[in-house]
């Protein structure tokens, strides 16, 4: 009888482990496949933006400014954050900025490439962000290269060599900013693994991270909109003859894209393989 019971216990604890196993295997594709779609969708909805409002650095500062907002509504009302920050300023600006420009950086080339390239073209050559966060963990010593990791380097490369030799679509300056983007988002992704997985710097809490990074990234990208943008956008018919409706269009619009935006430096980190320091 006893061994009868113990079989029957065992064969309960196997079943529940099997169970919930599966379990977190179907939640786990669940949020993957959440994620690509949203992905996808903002992808289309930023090519779409970009061919509308030709100013996609300034719609990008705007997009930071805005996220910067909510980001500190939500943690002063809706956690009733009341305690002073545990970040020094020199740690702040040692561990915090590089991170923020970094990812700033990402978003701007990113958004600016939607001007000169399909969005094909641009899921393609994003691809190969692999390499250069493989690349980047290698330097700060988070990776160890092995002869895998560089065989997958070089089939992503020859695949993207492939895709873009003799593309119809292809076009020089596109492609220039779509990579140079995948570069510093290789270092972004990094830099923000190293801080969301320190315990010490206090932004394991992805809402922390957030909050101290957005502001940064907004700054960092004024003086380049502004360069850039700013002039044609002050001079834009558009932009000077618009009415209250067309306004009011523009504001919901980017509106929408900073509060649905997928590129934040707090999400995708997940997915990263980068083993703590």
């Amino acid at each position: 009888c006893h061994c009868v019971a113990d079989s029957k216990q065992w064969y309960q604890r196997r079943v529940r482990g099997v169970m919930a196993g599966y379990k977190y295997m179907l939640g786990m594709l669940g949020q993957i496949a959440l994620y690509f779609s949203w992905s996808i969708s903002i992808t289309f909805f930023n090519k779409w933006c970009f061919s509308t409002f030709h100013f996609p650095l300034i719609v990008s500062f705007f997009h930071m400014v805005i996220v910067s907002h909510v980001i500190w509504l939500y943690r002063t009302l809706v956690k009733g954050y009341t305690g002073a920050d545990k970040i020094s300023w020199g740690v702040y600006a040692k561990r915090v900025c590089p991170t923020a420009i970094a990812a700033a950086m990402d978003i701007a080339l990113s958004n600016w490439s939607f001007m000169y390239i399909t969005v094909s073209m641009y899921t393609m050559c994003k691809s190969s962000a692999i390499v250069f966060i493989l690349i980047s963990a290698i330097i700060f010593k988070l990776e160890k290269p092995r002869l895998l990791s560089v065989v997958v380097v070089a089939f992503i490369a020859l695949g993207l060599f492939l895709f873009t030799y003799k593309s119809s679509s292809f076009n020089l300056v596109g492609f220039i900013l779509v990579m140079s983007a995948s570069a510093v988002g290789g270092l972004r992704w990094v830099l923000a693994q190293i801080l969301l997985q320190r315990d010490s710097l206090g932004l394991t809490n992805t809402l922390e991270f957030v909050y101290h990074v957005e502001p940064v990234m907004a700054a960092s990208i004024l003086p380049l909109a502004l360069g850039m943008e700013g002039q044609d956008m002050a001079l834009s018919p558009d932009f000077i003859l618009a009415s209250q409706a067309q306004s009011l269009q523009v504001m919901f619009i980017v509106g929408v894209g900073a509060c649905s935006r997928s590129d934040s430096p707090s999400q995708s980190t997940s997915f990263l393989v980068i083993p703590p320091p």
